[in-house]
């Protein structure tokens, strides 16, 4: 195959990659204000509240970029991989993120669930016939080796709550694993417009159903929210739910999910540096290095020659 032939694919392949990269950095603003709301709001309360944000703002681009004719299309099969994919990546596997933030923190929780690309790649490999090359299978470990570095500070005593932070948080990464790859195989039949905006409507019944039937149950729900820590979680939801895994799914439909899920877990990353940059929070070593491991990730994973 010449150079003239594979030009436009390989700058379908660069668009896709960058596309995963710009849904990190607004899953990245995001991550910092759901801390806002996670300070008087349960993971489900929070999950619902910016699902619904999302869902406003997903609606208007269906609408407006005419993907509404996809509902047609929920009566194929390929319509049960889009549930599935919704419900275990999205609605199961986001409120475990959210538990598991909750019970150990983001410096244990953060490592724990962005380790995800380590799942993804056998996925990819027998379940999506991906082709895994030395440029891939080095710059997926200096991604998910950042993170870690960037989070793990501190020892954890694996005692009461933090067990089942701990367990939440490996189950979050399997989850986000599965959905990934499900996900995969639906956007070549779905436009992952709709996609994104389809999953939403999957999960709001759910958590709807589970924050009425337990949501008595959590101690933080006696506390009423303020109404910035609302608003935070809102715009969380717009710009991390809704913006960033639209975008996330285009870029997926347009590249291998076993590139574009590595630079997508580089989002801890960019949310130290935009902390740093905005927060005027301090730029330590650890983040420093780790950014550094992310430059040299990312550079391997967009090599055209890989």
């Amino acid at each position: 195959m010449d150079g003239f032939n594979t030009r436009p694919f390989r700058t379908t392949l660069m668009l896709g990659e960058m596309l995963t990269l710009s849904a990190a950095l607004c899953w990245a603003a995001g991550a910092n204000l759901y801390k806002v709301g996670l300070r008087s709001m349960s993971p489900i309360k929070l999950n619902l509240v910016r699902s619904c944000a999302a869902a406003i703002l997903l609606l208007v681009f269906v609408l407006v970029l005419d993907k509404s004719k996809y509902f047609l299309l929920l009566y194929t099969p390929s319509a049960v991989y889009l549930i599935a994919a919704s419900l275990i990546g999205w609605a199961l596997g986001d409120t475990l993120y959210l538990i598991s933030l909750k019970h150990i923190g983001v410096s244990h929780a953060v490592p724990l669930t962005y380790s995800y690309p380590l799942f993804l790649v056998p996925l990819s490999i027998f379940v999506l016939r991906e082709q895994l090359t030395p440029n891939i299978a080095v710059g997926t470990v200096l991604i998910v080796l950042a993170v870690w570095l960037l989070s793990g500070q501190k020892k954890l005593q694996l005692e009461g709550s933090t067990k089942l932070g701990f367990i939440a948080g490996i189950l979050t990464a399997i989850c986000w694993a599965l959905g990934v790859t499900l996900f995969k195989l639906i956007v070549e039949v779905f436009d992952p417009v709709f996609a994104a905006f389809f999953k939403i409507l999957i999960v709001l019944p759910f958590l709807a159903a589970y924050l009425k039937i337990l949501g008595h149950q959590d101690s933080s729900s006696v506390v009423p929210p303020k109404r910035s820590e609302v608003i935070a979680a809102i715009l969380g939801g717009l710009i991390s739910v809704g913006l960033g895994d639209m975008i996330y799914l285009v870029g997926l439909s347009l590249t291998q999910a076993n590139t574009a899920v590595p630079l997508g877990s580089s989002t801890p990353i960019f949310s130290a540096i935009l902390a740093a940059v905005f927060l005027k929070e301090r730029l330590t070593r650890r983040t420093i290095i780790s950014s550094i491991l992310v430059v040299m990730g990312a550079t391997l994973l967009l090599s055209p020659t890989r």
